[in-house]
């Protein structure tokens, strides 16, 4: 994200600096309006519009963005997600109004609980609307003694414009969640840092945010990430049957 010039001073790059630009005006955006409101409805709206206008722009060509509710096959639903980012290419949404929608969780890539402000209860609030997530069964395909195998599950995102404390917001997070597997998969906390949960060896990777660094590094490192899985997603879409949700004797 840095680049070294001839004179030896470390320059950020164009799309750097893009990406900062945004997720900065947005961030101050959302802080004005909300200002005063006095609606946690409204200012949750406010927060949500914020955080879309800095994901958009980085969506490849099959991904878009909504909200509502998450499915399976099996007529199983998720709480109200904040922010879904969500492809057309295995199973169309049923969408209730522009962007509202419930989403079938094959075409679901990202869900996102948007904060304002990370508190203890906003991470134990989102464990548990990410916990319902976790309980959706994707690609299922039926095995002989008449249980079904599941396939991958969103990425799902914490995301917070800020903190109610200095520590790490990773301890935190751990402190609060005893699953086996943390519902959350990655947090990114403006001006903390940006971590993900790696199953492979299950550890948490990331970092903090440094004062050495430019601002909003975090959020750059997590678009990096972002970008990088979408366009991995365009060439290596599963195979699905989208009228399992309309007939369950297709199910496979």
């Amino acid at each position: 994200m840095a680049a070294a010039f001839g004179n030896g001073i470390d320059m950020t790059t164009k799309h750097f600096d893009y990406i900062v630009n945004r997720i900065a005006a947005a961030k101050q955006n959302a802080s004005s309006l909300a200002a005063g409101i006095g609606n946690p409805g409204i200012e949750g709206d406010i927060r949500e519009i914020a955080a879309r206008d800095c994901i958009e722009p980085f969506l490849t060509q099959s991904f878009q963005c909504g909200t509502g509710k998450i499915i399976d096959s099996f007529q199983a639903m998720s709480a109200q997600i904040d922010l879904i980012v969500y492809h057309r290419k295995v199973a169309p949404p049923i969408l209730i109004g522009r962007e509202l929608g419930l989403y079938p969780v094959e075409c679901v890539r990202y869900a996102f609980e948007i904060k304002t402000t990370l508190t203890a209860a906003a991470v134990k609030d989102a464990n548990e609307k990410f916990r319902s997530v976790s309980k959706l069964i994707s690609f299922p395909r039926k095995k002989s003694d008449g249980s079904f195998h599941r396939g991958g599950n969103p990425v799902t995102v914490l995301f917070a414009f800020d903190s109610d404390i200095v520590g790490s917001e990773l301890d935190r997070y751990t402190k609060h969640t005893d699953d086996a597997l943390p519902p959350c998969t990655v947090i990114c906390v403006l001006g903390k840092g940006y971590w993900f949960y790696d199953p492979t060896t299950t550890n948490w990777r990331g970092q903090e945010f440094s004062v050495t660094e430019p601002p909003y590094t975090e959020f750059c490192r997590f678009i990096c990430g972002f970008m990088n899985t979408l366009a991995a997603d365009e060439t290596s879409m599963k195979p699905f049957k989208p009228g399992a949700y309309v007939d369950v004797d297709q199910l496979p």
